[in-house]
């Protein structure tokens, strides 16, 4: 049993450095890198959302744009299975290209894009700030950015130093993680301004409940990686944003 929990503390520590990547920690320093991680990283939030039934259904997508949908998700699978054996950095192109081609936002129309991104933006939470055009929105502050990194690499080291000392107890890991979670997102809220607090809620637009719990793209443990909680997961989400510019 304790072989599994160790692969817990492991998986949340990959999860922990999916949010620094956003945030340009141990990405490349090139601007055009770092943006281009974080491009692929979106439309994985997008696909995986555009996926899921109740996200359909508020959309009113049409079944040709479910088709459309699927059928680009299928030609990414099929595409990244031929990338197994390129180089990293050629393999990270190409997987921004096949996305690109593939990106579900093109079959939608404007009011379904706005619509999907304020859902984007509530399924994320406050991971969004790591967002640069959220962050460009909102008008944070070069002191703000640097103090939403400092709490992504503080969580991550609680992480590490809970892994050191055993991991996780039995059957304590998802409950764990996810209270990791809620304190990460409430310190990265209070860092806003009152104003950019409620500039940030307009930016969500009307509340959507997500079938199952919002998606835990970021907690580990059920719903991980944009799947419902305690339903099944599908998709190529991966919890991020388009990198976090400075």
């Amino acid at each position: 049993m304790r072989a599994k929990w160790i692969a817990v503390s492991l998986f949340a520590v990959a999860l922990m450095n999916g949010a620094l990547a956003q945030s340009g920690f141990g990405q490349p320093s090139q601007g055009e890198r770092r943006q281009g991680f974080g491009r692929m990283a979106g439309m994985g939030i997008e696909m995986t959302l555009l996926q899921r039934a109740d996200v359909q259904r508020e959309l009113n997508l049409t079944e040709q744009q479910k088709n459309q949908i699927r059928q680009m998700q299928e030609n990414q699978r099929t595409a990244m299975q031929e990338l197994r054996n390129l180089p990293p950095e050629q393999r990270r192109q190409k997987m921004q290209e096949i996305r690109e081609k593939n990106n579900p936002t093109s079959v939608l129309n404007e009011t379904q894009k706005k619509r999907l991104r304020e859902i984007e933006l509530q399924a994320m939470g406050a991971f969004a700030l790591l967002q640069p055009d959220v962050a460009d929105e909102l008008k944070l502050t070069q002191e703000q950015r640097s103090k939403l990194q400092g709490i992504v690499m503080n969580a991550m080291q609680q992480l590490r130093e809970q892994f050191q000392s055993g991991g996780f107890g039995q059957g304590q890991g998802a409950q764990q993680m996810q209270q990791l979670r809620e304190q990460m997102e409430k310190q990265m809220l209070e860092v806003l301004t009152p104003a950019q607090r409620q500039q940030w809620q307009q930016m969500q637009g009307k509340p959507f409940q997500f079938e199952g719990g919002r998606p835990n793209f970021f907690g580990g443990g059920r719903g991980a990686f944009g799947g419902p909680q305690g339903g099944p997961r599908g998709g190529s989400g991966f919890g991020g944003g388009r990198g976090f510019g400075n």
